[in-house]
């Protein structure tokens, strides 16, 4: 009897809407008929703005990316529906375009057409640009994310895209400023890791404690040659035995919670007062990465993996950088570059005095890290751990220009890594406060 209900209901509902359903009169074209459901229609967007600009879908919070324009009157085609909207910013960034008459940034609604082969067509005019209102909110639901008390815990994201709300609730807008948001000592990221002669002092440690032994450590590099190294120069060694199974399988499912790997980006300029830098497809190297944050980083084991770093170097787990799980397919690589800024790195975080490189598989063939300027090669294997400093022993606040590296091509089957980089100062605070330059 229920069954025969629920029929005749689902057949009332069908009746209801299709006699509810608008039609048009051939010719007459002031007449827009009542749109089927779930029919797709064409939007077609144009920028003739002088930004790069991105297109993102307004799903009520943030948006979701669609689409990258050029400045040269390019235009992009997508699939929607009746009733989508979307909003425009410029390139890499969350930086509204707006209308400068009125300071109101662009959005775009789709609306039904008559000819259902049409693309309804949005054009970012010519005066499209930043808004020149420093302090201001770049979504609607910031208001309620500010109420919810965002603004105290994700406070350095907040204050660059929901900076009115978070200065009506926290009193936040003078941090939207850079200079005075990053600086050690508001973020009490005043104490370095190492002194001089910490690097050596670390390294020997694991050279020849018996701590260490189970993890079947060798030095690759050490200067002077010393314990039984195969090169001599900078310290560069290996543990063949850090990692155990369970481990990397951790590491491998939080790869892929998030956004899963992505193409890897670099940043790019820096964006007004804010410190907020362009994020940009890398042209320097072709894999794909994942950050471990929030449920990756709850994993038990890659909380294992964290830890024994910390225990390691007996430097606290602020000082790291999320963890990056990395991809390299067939051809894909990293070209010759450095893990820390050259000379003396002023930023909260300062160098990147270590990286704890992980290798997660066995490569059958290419995927190397070879140190560029010593001609040392190390192949990954599954379980490897290679270390490496980005600075001087007898100097700490300078990079030592030898450890220049690469990832060479894959060639055969894939390869699958991971890496703490880890600073001399407070990296978790100059993150939470915004002062590393990711924001989008």
């Amino acid at each position: 009897m229920r069954s025969a209900i629920a029929y005749l209901l689902l057949w009332l509902c069908i009746f209801l809407t299709k006699a509810q359903e608008e039609t048009c009169t051939p010719g007459d074209d002031t007449c827009i008929a009542s749109p089927k459901p779930n029919r797709k229609l064409k939007a077609t967007f144009q920028n003739l703005s002088p930004y790069r600009a991105d297109v993102h879908f307004d799903d009520g919070r943030f948006g979701n990316y669609v689409a990258t324009l050029e400045t040269n009157g390019e235009k992009v085609t997508i699939d929607s529906f009746a009733g989508h909207r979307f909003f425009i910013t410029r390139h890499g960034v969350r930086e509204g375009l707006v209308d400068p008459s009125t300071d109101e940034q662009y959005f775009f609604t789709v609306k039904e057409t008559n000819n259902v082969d049409d693309a309804v067509e949005f054009t970012l005019p010519s005066t499209a640009a930043p808004s020149k209102t420093k302090c201001k909110d770049r979504y609607p639901v910031c208001v309620n994310e500010a109420e919810r008390g965002e603004c105290t815990r994700n406070p350095g994201w907040m204050i660059v895209n929901c900076c009115k709300s978070c200065d009506e609730k926290e009193g936040y807008g003078k941090y939207l400023d850079s200079k005075v948001r990053c600086t050690r000592e508001r973020l009490n990221a005043t104490i370095p890791a190492w002194e001089n002669g910490s690097l050596d002092a670390l390294f020997t440690k694991w050279a020849t404690e018996d701590k260490y032994k189970p993890y079947e450590p060798r030095v690759i590099s050490s200067p002077n040659k010393v314990y039984n190294a195969q090169h001599e120069g900078p310290w560069i060694m290996v543990f063949d035995n850090f990692l155990d199974d369970y481990e990397i399988n951790d590491l491998m499912k939080g790869a892929n919670f998030g956004d899963g790997f992505q193409r890897s980006t670099d940043q790019g300029s820096v964006i007004a007062g804010s410190g907020e830098k362009e994020k940009k497809i890398s042209t320097h190297r072709t894999s794909s990465n994942a950050w471990c944050r929030r449920e990756c980083e709850e994993l038990d084991g890659v909380k294992r993996v964290s830890d024994r770093i910390e225990d390691f170097t007996g430097i606290s787990q602020n000082n790291y950088e999320s963890l990056q799980i990395l991809k390299y397919n067939v051809g894909e690589y990293y070209k010759t570059h450095h893990d820390s800024s050259g000379g003396k790195d002023n930023s909260v975080s300062g160098h990147r005095i270590l990286t704890f490189f992980l290798y997660l598989n066995n490569v059958l063939e290419g995927g190397e890290t070879r140190f560029t300027n010593l001609d040392i090669s190390v192949e990954p294997k599954r379980g490897r751990a290679l270390v490496w400093p980005s600075v001087l022993n007898e100097d700490p606040t300078m990079s030592d220009l030898r450890m220049y590296h690469e990832a060479r091509p894959v060639t055969k089957g894939i390869k699958f890594a991971a890496n703490h980089w880890i600073h001399q100062y407070d990296s978790k605070n100059e993150n939470l406060w915004g002062c590393s330059g990711s924001f989008a």
